[in-house]
């Protein structure tokens, strides 16, 4: 599985108007899982980390948006 198939189908669901449409969306996303990715699949699309939490703190981004870009 890889998280841009997740993100990519998150972002159709948004542009998508229709129930059908969107519970379709979601089946070949699910499907195209493997047996143990589903779980986590199903917890990233409906907005929710399996671990509860990124693990990436506010000073960890602050430190990094105000660093000078390494050349």
């Amino acid at each position: 599985m890889q998280l841009e198939t997740l993100a990519l189908t998150s972002q159709s669901l948004i542009a998508t108007r229709g129930r059908r449409d969107k519970i379709t969306r979601l089946a070949a996303c699910l499907r195209a899982l493997a047996d143990d990715e589903i779980g986590i699949g199903v917890a990233y699309l409906s907005g929710t980390l399996p671990q509860g939490r990124i693990g990436l703190g506010y000073a960890s981004l602050r430190d990094r948006v105000s660093a000078p870009a390494a050349r």
